[in-house]
């Protein structure tokens, strides 16, 4: 089942807009979890597995996973298997029109398998290749040459998705499948807009379906309703304005979304079991 609880952040160091890595991050290894940003995972051996929106994808060595934002997905990797994780900003692509217009189609197609006997396959393994050692150096203009790459790979990979839409034509998408990326772009919708005076009508209303079969979906779903998705979202968001130790307390709860300080002193002890003020007082103590 989708939880909030698996939302993963994630910090991009050093003012950079990327991050690579050769391993994928423990506290999520065959968890289910989705995130805003966009991931690419490369298989660097045979006998990984990635889930997407449950769907299981086994994966031999150069086999290209992406995670867009709101899918739901799992990595586990084989013994000693290892893999290659990208993960940077999803406005590095929807930034650009033909993108943008495109993601749904590229979402529906995550999995990209290596074809030794295909040019493209290559192409898009060395265009990631390229990405990840330029990542590696400290040449001017770096960022530049991956974002060069980057797109060089999505317009291959824009172009495969769209031959296979071609071929697969007549496939009817499932309909379970279609309503857990609904709830996964529910999440992500009322996770950016948390800190707004966001109601069920909302949130139905941009999913596009009525109020109670929204909140029958969204309970069934995510175990959880949505007030309480909202409330911990907004609490999430307070947590992280706490790093400023100017900032006042009522202008954290105000800038989190909630009407009242009251309110907000009830959801925040509820939620992380301590009060604003000693959630601060921990804080501080925990920094010196």
């Amino acid at each position: 089942m989708l939880s909030h609880s698996y939302f993963e952040s994630v910090t991009f160091s050093s003012g950079r807009n990327f991050n690579v890595s050769r391993r994928v991050d423990q506290s999520y290894l065959k968890k289910l979890h989705w995130h805003p940003f966009v991931e690419i995972l490369v298989s660097l051996t045979d006998g990984n597995q990635v889930s997407v929106n449950f769907t299981e994808y086994p994966l031999n060595t150069n086999d290209l996973i992406i995670a867009y934002p709101g899918d739901l997905h799992s990595i586990d990797v084989c013994g000693d298997g290892t893999m290659l994780v990208i993960q940077f900003s999803a406005e590095m692509l929807t930034i650009l029109n033909e993108l943008n217009r495109s993601m749904a189609l590229l979402a529906q197609y995550p999995y990209l398998k290596y074809d030794p006997g295909a040019s493209q396959s290559d192409h898009l393994v060395m265009e990631i290749k390229k990405f990840c050692e330029a990542y590696e150096t400290d040449s001017h203009f770096r960022e530049v040459r991956m974002y060069s790459l980057l797109l060089s790979f999505f317009e291959e990979v824009g172009n495969r998705c769209m031959r296979i839409k071609g071929e697969n034509s007549e496939e009817v998408a499932n309909a379970k499948n279609k309503t857990i990326k609904k709830m996964a772009e529910a999440c992500l919708y009322i996770s950016q807009n948390c800190t707004q005076p966001l109601t069920l009508d909302d949130a139905a209303g941009y999913m596009g379906v009525s109020k109670s079969h929204f909140a029958h979906l969204f309970k069934e779903y995510t175990n959880t309703t949505f007030v309480d998705f909202l409330t911990e979202e907004r609490i999430k968001r307070a947590q992280a304005l706490f790093s400023n130790p100017d900032t006042q307390i009522i202008d954290i709860a105000f800038d989190s979304g909630f009407s009242s300080i009251s309110s907000f002193n009830r959801a925040f002890k509820k939620i992380t079991g301590l009060s604003p003020s000693k959630y601060r007082q921990t804080m501080i103590q925990d920094l010196e």
